[in-house]
């Protein structure tokens, strides 16, 4: 497809200048917030905690208490290699180089079809959004996501483009999909809406004397093997520990699937199993419930997640997008108004980003976080949205509309411009990174100003030995940076669990609860007693004699060492426990 607008006759060049520095600046100050010590719960939980488990343990290691060491690791292990070299800041960076690698995506795109001008704002569009933004300061794995699926679906793209003459960027975009499959499952509705997408593409693009039919099935099999073939490590990695290639996703399915392998002739009562006490809520029914949504307010979502946001905040969607991005929804209404030309990119964008987001939307809690596969899409739908509309201001014969049009899109482009700046500035100063850079802050004081945990974190590094183990208890799993093995408590019920109050059985006893600490061979309680402490008070399920067992356990069976923020390390007498 030919660049319409620089067939026009558009100048370019005196704007080329301005957009490589506006690039750049907004490239260098990603650059100095990734430089602070990692904070972020998810890279603190997962993306480093689980390379840091494995440079001590030798190698990739099963985890079967941490369902989390289980996913996807494409990224992960890059992180890995950083780690081994001995920097926790590089992950950062390499986050950051996959978001920056899919601004290169979104600029050649659009250079192509409507000029380097607009290839640069699209670029920058994409850099600026908040949730871009965050994401390019952690050791997330979202924006290598982002690369793939972008750069599948321009693989696709340029195939139609040529005729499907050749399989090999179909190929090519399989392979790309399964890297990023590799990296997160969110990548498996893409895969359902590439595959039933190339089938349309293929039927539409080729005549049946060209052998459309059998192209368009021999096509979508070529793609959906090389995404297979891509992620073909860590699947065999999967089901060689679970039986299953992509844990802990549909595991109860695969678990009846190996069930009926063992014993066929069991099959109705296999299949049946559980279906009579299943009650199963779905994600808009919980937000429903949790934020005492209207039906108009769960049917909006598809519009409020570009208008409404907030960090930390899930009623809000835990982060932010553009409200530029919205103009990708005007096409919806005025596809019939788009150039001929660009009808099949529009159209192929327009499926997926709507598709993923609908799926998104109703299969898990709405998090902008989780649709980062699709903001490439919508940052190029967008700026398609924009340049049509500037293009219809430009040939309207009434000046009053001219000026009105301006105007608007000015308007809107400078209201979106001011909530990414704003965002900007309110992420500089969450981040701080000079205070750290300068020296005036310790790396220790940075992270503990974040993490509440990490004063305790450290007199366990300096005063247990490698041989210990820890109870975590109202921690969560954030345990990066703690040396020394622990069992995390990833709904925070670790005292319900040690009462005996979740075992569905009697009450345990002082001296049961120490003897099944001792058997799991732990050492050491971590409890932060500013929540769970208060659980134990105030929890429906918690009875006075529990309450006093688990009083007289920590009494008798335990010692304080230390505490800090709240945060109680007790070191468990085990000599005590009559084994």
């Amino acid at each position: 497809m030919g660049n319409l607008y620089k067939e026009a006759g558009v100048k370019e060049t005196g704007l080329q200048k301005w957009g490589w520095i506006a690039l750049a600046g907004v490239a260098g100050f990603l650059v100095l917030l990734c430089l602070v010590p990692p904070v972020s719960r998810d890279a603190l939980v997962h993306h480093l905690a689980m390379p840091k488990i494995y440079l001590r343990e030798g190698g990739m290691v099963e985890l079967p208490g941490m369902d989390w060491s289980y996913y996807p690791m494409n990224l992960t292990l890059l992180y890995w290699g950083a780690l081994a070299w001995g920097s926790d800041i590089l992950p950062k960076l390499i986050h950051l180089a996959f978001g920056l690698g899919t601004a290169g995506l979104i600029f050649r795109h659009l250079k192509g079809t409507l000029g380097a001008t607009w290839g640069f704002g699209g670029a920058l569009l994409f850099l600026t959004t908040p949730v871009v933004m965050k994401l390019s300061t952690t050791a997330y794995v979202d924006l290598g996501l982002a690369f793939f699926s972008f750069f599948a679906t321009e693989q696709l793209l340029k195939a139609r483009e040529e005729g499907f003459q050749k399989s090999r960027r179909v190929v090519g975009a399989g392979l790309l999909l399964g890297l990023g499959l590799g990296i997160k499952y969110n990548a498996l509705p893409m895969l359902l809406l590439l595959a039933a997408l190339l089938v349309i593409l293929v039927s539409r693009t080729l005549s049946r004397g060209e052998g459309r039919d059998l192209k368009a099935v021999t096509f979508a099999l070529l793609f959906v093997g090389a995404v297979g073939l891509a992620y073909l490590p860590t699947g065999v990695r999967n089901t060689l520990w679970t039986g299953n290639p992509i844990y802990p996703m549909f595991h109860g399915a695969f678990q009846k699937i190996h069930a009926l392998a063992d014993a066929p002739e069991k099959g109705e009562a296999v299949l049946s199993k559980g279906l009579e006490k299943r009650v199963r809520l779905y994600p808009l029914e919980v937000r429903r419930m949790l934020y005492k949504e209207s039906a108009l307010d769960v049917t909006l979502l598809p519009v409020r997640i570009f208008f409404q946001g907030e960090d930390k905040n899930p009623r809000l969607f835990d982060g932010r997008l553009s409200p530029i991005l919205s103009a990708s929804l005007l096409i919806l209404f005025l596809f019939g108004k788009v150039p001929r030309p660009f009808r099949w990119n529009v159209g192929s964008l327009l499926f997926l980003s709507q598709g993923f987001i609908l799926i998104a939307l109703c299969m898990t809690a709405t998090r902008v976080r989780y649709l980062m596969p699709v903001v490439p899409h919508l940052a190029v739908l967008s700026v398609y949205a924009l340049a049509f509309f500037a293009e219809g201001i430009k040939k309207s014969r009434q000046a009053v509309l001219r000026w009105a049009g301006a105007l608007s899109l000015a308007l809107f482009v400078g209201y979106g411009v001011w909530v990414s700046g704003s965002y900007a500035v309110y992420l500089y100063r969450y981040v701080s990174p000079l205070s750290y850079l300068s020296g005036a802050v310790s790396r220790d004081d940075y992270i503990a100003r974040c993490r509440f945990e990490h004063p305790t974190y450290l007199y366990i590094n300096a005063h247990l030995k490698p041989t210990d183990r820890l109870f975590f208890v109202g921690l969560g799993k954030r345990g990066y940076y703690c040396d020394i093995p622990y069992v995390p408590d990833p709904t925070g019920t670790h005292f319900v669990t040690l009462a005996g109050l979740s075992s569905g059985g009697e009450l345990r006893s002082p001296l049961e609860m120490a003897h099944y600490l001792k058997r799991r061979g732990i050492t050491h309680i971590v409890a932060n007693m500013n929540s769970a402490w208060k659980h134990v008070m105030q929890g429906d399920e918690w009875t006075p004699e529990a309450r006093r067992n688990l009083e007289i356990f920590l009494s008798s069976r335990a010692r304080l060492i230390h505490k800090a923020n709240g945060v109680f390390l007790f070191e468990l007498n085990h000599s005590a426990t009559g084994e």
